[in-house]
């Protein structure tokens, strides 16, 4: 049985500080984000009083990993790859119409590759292949800014797609300036990809700067560019004071101190004058004299 490909091109294009250019290719071919679940579709010729106890049902990844296999009736699952286990699932009620589709629930990246369906009845066999793509999209990318002094920090964030987009930066003439970029791409619980690139950028003129994402597989792609200007002068801290917060502090210490002394030598000073005018008895004057006279 052959199907046609189908393809489908999906483009958004946001006119602002950023650009987004998506593209998603669509195609038969299965396609499942890691911890999904998918049907790997097959279908065999159907007739009239068919008997399941003569239907053999088998499926195989890539040359002969043992996928799930049916046959006399029931499930027969002594030879199955280890990593499948219990993570198939084959419709025999479906069986009776000509479908022979197995479900694969919590996709993994190995699970990756080419899927073969067998089918063999009383009327002959029929074969089909399955190519199975792990792989998801990212979300839209935020690009956050945020300054200080005398720069600027720029940061793109994406998640929850599959596998490692590329990620680069570039000025307004193209040039390439990733390798001033610090890139962190990891996985989440569910085994997709977080992105956060950051840059620090400190303009001295009206600067440009393009960050660009790209997904390969799924010929996803989006462009963020942004404008920045120089920082005004207000903001721009004197060299003399950068990273000398110490000797700030050391000298309000200093004044706060000499405040202090000249307050209490000031309050005192009154107190000691009174002390050393101390006025003369004349009661004394009086005997000294009268013993004079005598």
């Amino acid at each position: 049985m052959k199907r046609q490909g189908i393809s489908k091109f999906i483009s958004v294009s946001l006119l602002s500080s950023a650009i987004i250019e998506v593209q998603f290719l669509i195609s038969p071919m299965g396609v499942a984000a890691p911890g999904s679940d998918i049907t790997l579709s097959c279908y065999f010729p159907l007739y009239e009083n068919l008997n399941l106890n003569n239907v053999i049902v088998n499926w195989q990844h890539g040359e002969s990993e043992v996928v799930h296999s049916y046959y006399y009736g029931r499930d027969q699952l002594e030879r199955q790859s280890v990593v499948y286990k219990g993570r198939t699932h084959l419709f025999e009620d479906q069986l009776t119409v000509g479908n022979a589709s197995l479900r694969l629930s919590g996709v993994q990246p190995s699970d990756q590759g080419q899927y073969t369906c067998y089918v063999t009845d009383e009327q002959g066999s029929t074969k089909e292949k399955l190519l199975l793509l792990v792989a998801a999209p990212f979300k839209e990318p935020q690009l956050s800014v945020q300054s200080s002094c005398d720069s600027f920090f720029i940061t793109l964030n994406s998640s929850q797609g599959f596998p490692q987009p590329n990620v680069w930066w570039t000025d307004s003439i193209g040039g390439d300036i990733s390798n001033q970029s610090h890139s962190r791409i990891g996985l989440d619980s569910r085994g997709r990809y977080e992105v956060h690139s950051s840059m620090e950028v400190r303009p001295n003129s009206t600067l440009t700067i393009i960050a660009e994402m790209r997904l390969d597989v799924l010929n996803q792609s989006f462009t963020r560019s942004l404008t920045l200007h120089p920082l005004p002068e207000c903001c721009e801290v004197p060299l003399a004071t950068r990273g000398r917060p110490a000797l700030v502090l050391l000298g309000i210490v200093l004044l706060a101190g000499l405040a202090m002394s000249l307050i209490l030598y000031y309050r005192h000073k009154p107190e000691t004058h009174q002390h050393q005018m101390v006025p003369r008895d004349d009661t004394t004057g009086q005997d000294e004299a009268h013993e004079t006279e005598t």
